[in-house]
């Protein structure tokens, strides 16, 4: 399938930001990294990077699941002031 394109594309260059995050979840490592997604607080991801995942035992079960993440957006770059003559 391939990649959905915007619809309308912002004026100026795009810039692919990084942020990191962590989650936990006690259902499943896919719920610990979405919850790692929404503590990243962005508006809009377009990728997520997992770097590690571990959990905490109880027993010999899995108790809590812990993700460490890297979620990509897209921001807009501003274009340079000019100056005024």
């Amino acid at each position: 399938m391939p990649a959905r394109r915007p619809k309308a594309a912002p004026a100026g260059p795009i810039v692919v930001r990084l942020v990191e995050a962590t989650g936990d979840s006690t259902k499943s490592w896919d719920a610990a990294v979405l919850a790692a997604v929404k503590a990243a607080k962005v508006k809009t991801p377009v990728g997520v990077e997992v770097g590690r995942l571990w959990a905490e035992l109880d027993g010999a079960k899995l108790s809590r699941y812990h993700a460490s993440v890297k979620v990509a957006y897209r921001e807009a770059q501003r274009s340079p002031a000019r100056a005024s003559r």
